[in-house]
């Protein structure tokens, strides 16, 4: 029995009660217990895979234990050592391989401590476990294991063993901090805020905080932390790192919702009067907004927060209701994240089923269309996520509505029969009672049922518009996306059904179908993509039987139409070999192909398409010149490759196999047949220049349309070949199509050949991703293959032959690495990952001398190339971890050569090495911030040998000799700097390293210095540091690089310091290094001699003055105002320096200003005297100096007006433009804040009107740089604020006329082809001036304004609709005071600006000229003013006498822009739109509405006014050609329409819906001409397939009679 309890101690059938009951009949139980115990607790430390139910095992053992008989064992299990060992092994394992057992030893803990028989026994382990917690949660354990911490402190707080007093009491010993209470507090949830950064702590630190909120803080009182208190610890939590916000919701929110639900809407309430998101002075997305957002999206997710517009339910009192306004306001916010938490609100419900108000569909009718064109594409990730459970909820809907509206008709059916059968008593008024509340509810539930259809009607005709040829990348891929929620539902549990069938039935039709054919030819590849999936989905035989029925009435089938549309898109892609027509050709066929019912139609199209390949290829061995010109064959490698996909795993008969097999040798063929006739193209060393001297004299040929021609044939070629090789896996299954043995070996020495030779990057990355998976494939074919070595032996002793023999022409060695890394990705055993990573670092490590060799054939380049592809490879760096740090010594090897290329491939090695030492998941911020001072980021114990080579390499820079000195010193210790600095440093060899590193300081090189200073500050950060960089600046002695070294490590720590430990600047240590800077200049002379050590040292006396006045006051410490003094003496001598120094100049510069802008006392002229020094000596200096001016924050408007005229000064006395601009630009900041002053102050501070005409003049007359002119018409705005704030409201001809020529100039400055600096100096100009006139005017309530504004407000509205969203947010900002005073978005403020136009000028005759412009896409030209507009200018070109003549004058006909537009590109590289973000259907619709709200008076056509007249004659002329056009030949194919047909093109498309609108818009004014005009281009339109789209713009419901 003995040997068999102790035996079976590891096994799964181990049953700890039986052991306890055997021990208790044992002698020696306190022996026999620890051998149990000990093997029980060696088996839990196993990972959680072979450990099985150890942990369980383990606790039961010792909670059996406890509860024994026996005194020896009860002992035992209750002894202080038991738990600490236990608690230990939580602590450890928990954090690495963390299960749901572990939770039971903290169970048995709670148990050891409440139970047990020694109670000081218990309350010492209580105490070691908390204060071992709270070490390690608050940072000041060695080896923290944070999140097992965190687990134990919340589970015993729970469980009532620790109270919150107990938790902080223990905070304040460890960390010796005095007794008040709030601080501690703070301290103490910063310290568990700073976690969660790491996302696998996020979960359980939030878990603690719910459990701090929530908790009491004593035993015996009911004293917790109120929401208010809540507020003050996430808000200062979420300002230590913006990241935190999504955590905060998903791991503090959810759970406080649940956990206290009374307080979690107190703290709601509370967040919703801090926010300013909804005010209308609000500046935007602040923090309280943030969390206000979330707090309400993790309500409505619980269920607490009820549906906009909806009625308080019963019996959930404390439920809060969202007002549909407020809502609204969010919406339509400028912030990205506002909007989509108001989505992410507005669409969440813990109910699948439950109806959306009719409010929230209103909304969503609203602002869905801006979510889906947003720029920002998580943006639309996230609405993409929303709308998925929308579909899924609305569907939902639909369906209970319509079984509960079932259920009430039986109801109500049944009752009047009751009722008819009745006797007329009491009962019966009852029961007319009940049926009138069963009406009444009935009438409720279909008219909720009737706004879900109506919405569902609106939604799907929403996505089926968006795919528009004129819509916008964003918008076409965002509803594609939404369709495949629709077209490819997840099914129901339980049937086959899709869930979405309905929604499916409404969308699918001819109009839908044609869209996306078209959209298959896009030219962004997940657009074409999606769109083949979704055709993809369609049952087109079967299914679908709406579009079945519309198909039929067009005498084809949906079949027929996809042939029609592969041949379209095959001689497309023919006449302009572009890519993306190629592509959607390619996926075309296979479409076609997929789809096709009978076998016969399936084998038939890859066979046509092979043969017209094998043409192709005769074609260009014969003439390659012509080949490219007339016949590329890309596409058709793409369509095969396609097709393959399509037929791979499909079972064929005997014949059939044998037929693909015979047409797979052909294909194969082609592909090697096409390597032979461009290898030469694309194996010259620089093939992006190369033309052969044969074709050099071939006309329309360049090397453009050659290597394009070449590139992807090989490319395309090689993705086949992938495509038959990847069907090895189906080798020896009967009936399906694989690659025989010949036909694998023979893409595989095909791939080989190529990646060996290739030399055009683009091209070898695809053959190399072939080869791979040729390699991977390989197995599939060893029983075929003979004993001897197998093609991974021929390629792998191939890929040598090129390590030794081949030319080393490029610095990554072309194909080679991924010749190494594709056989070891194989797996195999031969040859093993061992043998090929040492023979690699075999080669790499042979020496090589300058003298031996011209630097062409060096193997060591491409070995050294090869190892560091394997190491970036995700696959392979796993395995290649072993063998890292002999790698790293390689490296570090190589950096002693005498040959650059060797050494420069061992940094890149270098390199790889690091980034597979961190990852590379880190952000580009915390790379460049270093390490924390918080846990090591490398394992060193895992890389043993890692420190010492670190040592080693630095050591190895300072013995470094000769002429290499500078190059190796920076190429062997930078990597092992940059180790240190980012992982901090290794305990062992700490101190070795810092005096190394300290020895670096001195170098010669400046960045070597940096870096050395960088990396010092990791091992500085700690108590005491201000000692040890006293230290590094007495030991640099009379070494001007040592002091400068020493002073860079003291700026890198204190900006560090600042940002991870703030609480080692406190103000003792400030006042300390006050004193430390105070004294150095004289005991160091350097400073007073050395340009670059000055500069520095007036960089750190800036910065610590900076942190000494945030602290403290400088009247009060002494060390400030002698350091300021300091610097001025500096500058003093800076003018007698015979050695200039830039950095010098700029550092002097700005300490001279700060020390008189904080100088009360300063005689007048001293910073102009300072400007226009500089910029006499430096104009680089000057522009600095310019900047850090602007900087500096301005506290009243006197400061500002002196500033307004030290940059006048500026301007006036120099002549560099770039510097003139720099001034210029900051006046106009100036002035902005002095304008839009709202106390009205700030005009009494502004410029005269003489300073401005000298300063206008100035402009003038000297010359113009781009930028100059740019801040001229930034500047103009504030001019033309200041013209009419002086005016008062009242507006003279001279007032007017400048006002519209500013208006022009604006126009001028914002137009499509002008650079982003002209457009957004534009938005500039035009936001102080609207913000300075909404204050000084009443143009933002005035009922009619005066006309002279229109040319701005519509430069205004051009910059709403600008190409860059930066130019479109700026404006949306500027327009903001014009509106509501909100920041809306771009969409949201041009619905609003048009609505004001509409109000202020819609019985204006020159603004209705500019709809019928706009509508027509007639938008006349601005005049070009001069840049700068005058009172005296009179030019012909911008006095404008006649505005509506001018605008009504000089129109392009409809006919004459399709004309243009129809015109065939077929140019290889199409040139895009400058504007890719405005719709031309979408403005059309805009302008229609506004021409429809004007007053019917002026919309009628039987009042005969001027715009109306040109408007209808333009739109009569233009239905009259598309009449024309799509009424020709209708008998015939010539000029039907369809797929990739006339109104497919976006150019054509956008005019012909221009015509349709204005047809549209006339015809609903009452014009009965232009109204049958239009039913007969839509009846002629419908028999010639038109666009669905087009036609649809056609308003039947007006038109019809």
């Amino acid at each position: 029995m003995d040997s068999s309890i102790l035996a079976g101690v590891g096994r799964t059938d181990f049953n700890p009660k039986h052991a306890v009951s055997w021990l208790e009949t044992q002698p020696e139980e306190l022996k026999l217990w620890k051998v149990i115990f000990d093997e029980l607790l060696l088996c839990a430390e196993k990972p959680r895979q072979s450990s099985g139910n150890a942990c369980v095992k383990l606790y039961g053992f010792v909670e059996q234990c406890s509860k024994s008989a026996k005194p020896s064992l009860r002992q035992c299990a209750f002894a202080e050592s038991t738990a600490l060992r236990l608690f230990k092994f939580f602590m450890e394992w928990n954090e690495q391989d963390s299960h749901r057992s572990m939770r039971l030893v903290l169970d048995f803990l709670t148990h050891f401590i409440t139970n047990n028989p020694t109670p000081g026994v218990g309350d010492s382990v209580k105490a070691t476990i908390l204060n071992a917690t709270i070490s390690t949660i608050t940072q000041q354990s060695s080896r923290p294991s944070v999140k097992s911490a965190m687990v134990a402190l919340d589970h015993f707080i729970q469980k009532r063993l620790v109270f919150l007093c107990d938790a902080l009491e223990t905070y304040r010993k460890i960390h010796g901090l005095p007794s008040e209470e709030n601080v501690l507090w703070d301290t103490f949830v910063a310290k568990i805020f700073a976690w969660m950064e790491l996302h696998y702590v996020c979960a359980i630190a939030g878990k603690l905080l719910v459990t701090i909120f929530t908790t009491s803080w004593y035993e015996d009182k009911d004293v917790k932390h109120q929401p208010d208190i809540w507020h003050e610890f996430i808000y200062k939590g979420l300002r230590m790192n913006i990241d935190y916000l999504e955590p905060i919701k998903h791991y503090i929110f959810v759970p406080l919702f649940k956990t206290d639900r009374t307080g979690s809407l107190a703290y709601l309430h509370h967040l919703s009067l801090l926010q300013r998101l909804t005010s209308k002075d609000s500046n935007g997305w602040d923090l309280n907004s943030m969390l206000w957002l979330a707090m309400l999206e993790a309500g409505k997710k619980v269920g607490v927060i009820g549906e906009p517009g909806s009625e308080p339910e019963q019996g959930t009192e404390s439920a809060t209701q969202l007002r549909a306004d407020v809502l609204e306001r969010v919406l339509c916010h400028e912030s990205h994240e506002a909007r989509s938490s108001a989505v992410s609100i507005l669409v969440a419900s813990p109910s699948t089923t439950k109806p959306y108000t009719g409010e929230a569909l209103e909304l969503l009718k609203l602002h869905l269309p801006s979510f889906h064109e947003d720029p920002d594409p998580k943006m639309r990730y996230d609405v993409l996520g929303h709308s998925r459970n929308m579909i899924k909820r609305i569907q939902n809907i639909i369906e209970s509505l319509q079984r509960e509206e079932e259920r009430l008709l039986k109801k109500v059916s049944k009752s009047g029969v009751s009722k008819a059968a009745a006797e007329p008593t009491m009962r019966v008024s009852k029961t007319g009672q009940t049926e009138k509340r069963q009406k009444d509810i009935l009438a409720a539930l279909q008219d909720t049922l009737r706004q879900h259809e109506d919405f569902v009607r609106w939604y799907v005709g929403f996505l089926k518009s968006e795919l528009a040829p004129t819509a916008s990348y964003q918008r076409h891929i965002t509803a594609l996306k939404a369709m495949e929620f629709i077209t490819k539902p997840a099914r129901s549990q339980g049937t086959n059904t899709p869930e979405s069938s309905g929604l499916r039935n409404l969308l699918i039709d001819t109009t839908w179908f044609r869209s996306i054919l078209d959209l298959i030819m896009d030219p962004f590849d997940d657009v074409r993509e999606t769109a083949a999936s979704l055709i993809m989905s369609l049952s087109l035989e079967n299914g679908d039987a709406r579009l079945q029925g519309q198909m039929e009435k067009l005498r084809r089938t949906p079949i027929e139409e996809l042939q029609n549309f592969c041949a379209k898109a095959d001689e497309l892609s023919r006449r302009t070999a572009r890519a993306d027509h190629s592509d959607g050709a390619a996926r075309s066929f296979e479409l076609l192909c997929r789809l096709s019912t009978s076998l016969e139609e399936r084998m038939r199209i890859p066979f046509e398409v092979l043969s017209s390949l094998e043409a192709k290829l005769t074609a260009a061995e014969r003439d390659l010149a012509n080949a490219v010109l007339e016949a590329p064959m890309h596409g058709s490698f793409a369509s095969l490759r396609y097709i393959w996909g399509s037929i791979s795993g499909v079972k064929f008969s005997e014949t059939d196999l044998k037929t693909l097999e015979e047409l797979q040798d052909r294909a194969i063929t082609c592909c090697q047949r096409i390597w032979q006739t461009v290898r030469h193209v694309l194996c010259d060393d620089s093939p992006e220049g190369h033309l052969p001297e044969e074709l050099e004299e071939v006309e329309g040929l360049d090397t453009k349309d050659l290597l394009s021609y070449s590139f992807r044939a090989i490319h395309e070629s090689s993705n086949f070949l992938q495509a038959i090789a990847s069907n090895a896996r189906y080798n020896g299954r009967n009936g399906l199509l694989a690659p025989s043995r010949q036909n694998f070996e023979a893409i595989g020495r095909l791939t080989f050949d190529e990646l060996s030779n290739l030399r055009h990057r683009g091209a070898f990355t695809t053959v190399s991703q072939t080869f791979t998976s040729c390699c991977s494939l390989v197995k599939f074919f060893l029983g075929d293959l003979d004993a001897g070595p197998n093609l991974l032996d021929e390629w792998y002793q191939g890929a040598l032959n090129c390590i030794h023999t081949q030319a080393s022409t490029t610095r990554r060695s072309a194909g080679i690495p991924a010749l190494i890394v594709g056989i070891l990705s194989s797996n195999a055993d031969r040859p093993s990952f061992e043998d090929v990573i040492h023979n690699l670092q075999e080669i790499g490590c042979r020496p090589a001398l300058v003298s031996e060799t011209d630097g062409s054939n060096l193997p060591q380049v491409h070995a050294l190339n090869c190892i560091k592809d394997i190491f970036k490879s995700s696959y392979l760096s796993s395995k290649a971890e072993p063998y890292l740090t002999d790698c790293l010594q390689l490296a570090a090897n190589s950096l002693k050569s005498e040959i650059w290329a060797i050494r420069n491939c061992g940094l890149l090695l270098l390199r790889s090495l690091i980034d597979c030492l961190f990852g590379t998941s880190e952000s580009k911020t915390s790379i460049e911030a270093g390490w924390d001072g918080r846990t090591v980021k490398i394992p060193y114990h895992k890389f043993k040998t890692l420190p010492a080579l670190l040592v080693s390499l630095l050591e190895m820079g300072q013995q470094s000799s000769g002429v290499l000195i500078g190059t190796q010193t920076a190429e062997s210790v930078f990597p092992a700097l940059d180790i240190i600095r980012r992982a901090g440093p290794p305990e062992q060899f700490r101190d070795k390293l810092y005096d190394v590193i300290s020895w670096y300081l001195g170098s010669r090189i400046w960045h070597v210095r940096e870096i050395a200073a960088r990396t010092l500050c990791s091992f500085l950060l700690k108590p005491g540091w201000l000692g040890h960089v006293a230290g590094l600046l007495t030991s640099s002695g009379t070494s001007a690089n040592k002091l400068h070294g020493a002073l860079l490590a003291f700026k890198f720590l204190l900006e560090r310091l600042i940002e991870v430990m703030p609480d080692q600047l406190s103000d003792s240590e400030i006042h300390a290094t006050c004193l430390l800077l105070t004294e150095l200049p004289s005991t160091n002379h350097n400073i007073t001699t050395c340009p670059e050590v000055r500069a520095i040292y007036i960089e750190i006396v800036s910065f610590v003055t900076r942190l000494d006045q945030t602290e403290n006051k400088p009247a009060t410490n002494p060390p400030w105002d002698t350091l300021q003094s300091r610097v001025v003496n500096l500058f003093d001598q800076s003018t007698k320096d015979t050695t200039p120094s830039a950095l010098l100049d700029i550092r002097l510069g700005k300490a001279a200003i700060k020390h008189v802008l904080l100088r009360a006392q300063t005689r007048e002229g001293v910073l102009e005297q300072i400007l226009t020094t500089a910029l006499k000596n430096d104009v680089n200096v000057a522009s600095h100096l310019l900047d850090y001016i602007s900087s500096i924050e301005l506290r009243s408007h006197e400061e500002r007006a002196r500033r307004v005229q030290i940059y006048a000064t500026v301007i006036l006395t120099i002549n560099d433009e770039d510097s003139r601009a720099t001034a210029l630009n900051n006046i106009s900041d100036v002035l902005h804040d002095l304008l839009c002053d709202e106390s009205r102050e700030g005009l009494k501070h502004l410029p005269s009107e003489g300073e401005i005409t000298e300063l206008r003049k100035d402009l003038q007359e000297k010359p113009l740089s781009p930028s100059l002119a740019d801040a001229i018409v930034r500047f103009s705005g504030s001019e033309l604020a200041i013209l009419f704030a002086r005016a008062e409201g009242v507006m003279g001809d001279d007032l007017e006329q400048l006002l519209r020529r500013w208006g022009f100039m604006l126009s001028d400055a914002g137009m499509d082809d002008m650079t982003f600096d002209s457009r957004i100096a534009a938005v500039g100009a035009l936001s102080t001036f609207i913000a300075s006139i909404a204050i000084t005017t009443t143009i933002a309530s005035d009922n009619s304004p005066s006309p002279a504004h229109l040319p701005w407000l519509l430069a205004l509205y051009d910059a709403l609709n600008d190409d860059d969203d930066e130019v479109r947010a700026a404006a949306a900002s500027a327009a903001a005071p014009l509106l509501s005073g909100q920041r809306l978005v771009a969409v949201e403020a041009i619905r609003r600006l048009l609505r004001w136009l509409v109000a202020a000028y819609g019985n204006n005759n020159e603004f209705r000229a500019h709809i019928a412009c706009r509508m027509t896409g007639n938008t006349p030209s601005p005049p070009t003013p001069s840049f700068f507009p005058t009172r005296d200018q009179n030019d012909a070109t911008t006095t404008i006498t006649n505005p509506i003549t001018k605008l009504l004058q000089g129109w392009t006909s409809a006919e004459e822009q399709l004309e243009k537009a129809m015109r065939f590109d077929d140019s290889l590289f199409a040139v895009e739109e400058q504007n890719l973000y405005v719709d031309e259907l979408t403005e059309a619709r805009r302008w229609r509405r506004v021409f429809s709200s004007l007053s019917p008076a002026f919309t009628s056509p039987s009042t005969p006014l001027e715009v109306v007249a040109a408007l209808s004659e333009w739109t009569h002329a233009g239905l009259q050609t598309l009449i024309r056009l799509a009424g020709a030949n209708v008998e015939g194919e010539e000029r039907r329409d369809g797929p990739l047909g006339w109104t497919s093109k976006p150019e054509v498309f956008a005019i012909c819906a221009r015509v349709v609108t204005c047809g549209a818009a006339l015809a609903e004014a009452g014009d009965e001409e232009i109204g049958r005009m239009l039913i007969q281009f839509r009846d002629v339109g419908r028999e010639t397939e038109v666009h669905g789209l087009l036609l649809g713009l056609c308003d039947e419901e007006v038109l019809d009679p």
